[in-house]
């Protein structure tokens, strides 16, 4: 299950602040919730640009220098 924190949690060691997502099993993830530390949430969609969108067309600043 895909939960939002609303609080800072320290998983497997590792401290995360409000807003990250985890990936859980669902009843830890449903004691999180319970426990007012998370939210179900949605899974994140990676937002990285493809290979494609980062090297496709003309560079920016060497089309605007001139003289």
């Amino acid at each position: 299950m895909h939960i939002e924190l609303l609080k800072p949690h320290t998983h497997a060691g590792k401290r995360l602040s409000v807003g990250d997502r985890l990936d859980l099993n669902d009843a830890s993830a449903r004691w999180l919730i319970t426990q007012g530390t998370a939210k179900a949430a949605t899974p994140a969609t990676d937002s990285k640009p493809t290979r494609r969108d980062a090297t496709s067309g003309v560079s920016t600043t060497a089309a605007t220098q001139g003289d």
